[in-house]
Parts: structure tokens; sequence; C-alpha cells
């Protein structure tokens, strides 16, 4: 409840009733010393069953503030705890001062580990047999098994922008690891050839998309850091079949120094990568056109971090070369 009572040192009591007065009320809705409630919370019987109804928010809504249910719905999340079953010889937590303040600062210690498991996890330094300090002590084998080293595996921004798509392949295929932690959420690894996506699902069963990532050698492509005075003499607008199925639209821009490089949108903003000539050779070419531009004039003109989805690529792809083509007309 709201009510806040003082579980300090035991304190004698003083049994001269003549100067006990029960109309002292220090101010409306709260009563003197260590004990606070909001007012009318003196009618509110807080036995284990309104109790268990504040926490699930179908009891009297002046039994817990909106601050105080979620604090204690945290402590008493059913995968950590077992309390439910004591029926109704369970009473309900002290709600001290200090003692909620304490529930507070462990709690909040348990989320940002829940968030350091999460961005581990969602990382490629991430290894399935060897899991590390932040995940139970059971995800790690015991017995070393001598194996080749995985192959290294990069961050594919991209293809996290295809939320939709991912889901959908998600919803009809097996994990190739699950596994849960003690407050319930599971982590699953979903594989499709050279591509790893990684997601987490919480006790309610909502799946969040962590990382999409994929085998270094079979999707990483370099950055291509390109010199804001070169002149690009020749774009492309080309089309190629994501991993996911999916049409994923790009630039092949070719400088007059000889460099080629893929310009795209992502989620993160507009990406410069080397383009390959296998690349190249797999994409559909849709048009391309000479033009001379200069790469910091472009680069000045494009947009910023954005949600990256294959309609939005194919616009930012199609405006751009029409842009490069009049020579940023």
């Amino acid at each position: 409840a709201t009510a806040r009572l003082s579980m300090g040192m035991p304190r004698g009591v003083d049994l001269n009733l003549d100067r006990f007065n029960l109309s002292g009320v220090s101010q409306e809705g709260a009563w003197a010393g260590t004990l606070e409630a909001p007012a009318g919370s003196e009618k509110i019987a807080l036995d284990a069953g309104a109790f268990w109804r504040a926490l699930e928010d179908e009891g009297d809504a002046a039994a817990l503030r909106e601050e105080d249910r979620s604090l204690f719905a945290s402590v008493f999340n059913p995968s950590l705890s077992d309390r439910r079953q004591d029926g109704s010889r369970f009473v309900p937590p002290a709600t001290g001062l200090s003692h909620v303040h304490r529930l507070k600062m462990l709690t909040q210690e348990e989320g940002k580990a829940r968030q350091l498991r999460k961005a581990h996890f969602c990382s490629v330094d991430f290894v399935p047999d060897a899991a590390g300090p932040l995940f139970p002590s059971s995800w790690t084998s015991s017995i070393g098994i001598a194996s080749s080293a995985p192959a290294p595996l990069v961050q594919r921004p991209d293809l996290e922008a295809e939320d939709g798509m991912l889901r959908d392949i998600l919803a009809s295929t097996s994990p190739s690891f699950e596994r849960t932690t003690e407050d319930g959420t599971s982590f699953l690894i979903f594989k499709f050839g050279s591509l790893e996506v990684r997601a987490m699902k919480d006790p309610s069963g909502d799946l969040e998309i962590g990382a999409v990532l994929s085998v270094s050698d079979a999707g990483a492509r370099a950055a291509l850091v390109l010199d804001g005075d070169e002149l690009i003499v020749k774009v492309a607008e080309c089309v190629e079949r994501a991993p996911t199925g999916s049409a994923r639209y790009f630039l092949a821009v070719e400088t007059a120094a000889g460099a080629s490089a893929a310009v795209e949108l992502l989620a993160s903003g507009v990406s410069w990568t080397e383009c390959s000539a296998g690349r190249r050779a797999q994409a559909k070419i849709l048009r391309a056109q000479d033009c001379k531009v200069i790469v910091g004039e472009l680069r000045a003109t494009l947009p910023g971090a954005r949600k990256a989805s294959s309609s939005s690529q194919k616009q930012f792809v199609q405006a751009t070369f029409l842009r490069l083509a009049g020579a940023l007309a």
C-alpha cells in the first residue's frame, strides 16, 4: 500500500492516554510521524488477495500508487518469486521509506543488468557456448570441447530496418538457440544460411528483434571513405535480393580516381561501402548515366538517420539518381 511505516528499531510506547489525541492530524491525507497515506487509505483492507489484485491492476485504484505498483510487480515477478503460493498466509511487504528505497535501488541494478545482457547478446562478441558472467552459469558448459573457431560476424543494420519482413520469417522458423534467464526472458537465435537473427522474448510473449548479423566473408562490406573533393563520373540505380527475400535498392557510383562505392539508405543514415564487382554482377542495373558531381556536394544533400524500409530505400535511390543525373539541379 502507499502507507509507509518505519521498520526501524523497536521503541518504547508512551501509555499516558491523557496526552493521546486522535483528532490531531498534521495535514489532510497524512498521519504524523513516519506513516504516510493518501486520504481514504485507512478504509482499504490490505490482505493478501487485495495486494495481489492491486499488482495486477484489478484492485481498488487507491490501494497502490502506480509507482509502488510497478515496484512491487518487479519485486514479485512470478518468474522470480513464489510468494503467491503462500495464499492467505502471505503478508504484504513492509513499506517503510528506507525499505522501499532499498528495493528501488536493487530493482534499478537488476534493470541495468538486464540491459547489459541484451547488449552483449546482440553484439558480435556473444558466443552461445560461452555466454559469459552476465548470463546463468548453466549456459556455459563446464566441459571444454575442442572445436574450430566460429566464423567472425558483422552487424547488418541494413537488414534490421526490415522489421516486418523479419518477423514474418521468424514466425515460421524454429530457433537454433533458445535459453531462458531467471526473470523469464528468452534469448533466441535464428539462422538462415550466413544470416543470424538474435531476438528476446519477455514472459508475456512479446518478441524484440535485437540484431541481425552475417558471416563476415559472406555479407560484410567494408566502409569506404571517399575524399570530399573526388569527382563522381558515373551512377547506376541497382536492385538486389536481400537475404530476407525482399528487394534492396542501392546506387553504384564510380569516381574519376577509379573507386566504386555503393550508396544506400540504412536506419543509421546513408551508408557508403565498397561496391565489389561481385555485388554489381549479382544486382540488376535498372538504369545508369554519366555525371559530374563532387562527392562533398552529394553528401551535403543526403538525409540523416531515419526508418529505412524497402519502399523508402527505393524512393531514396530513385530521387538521388535523378539529382545526380541532373547534376544536383
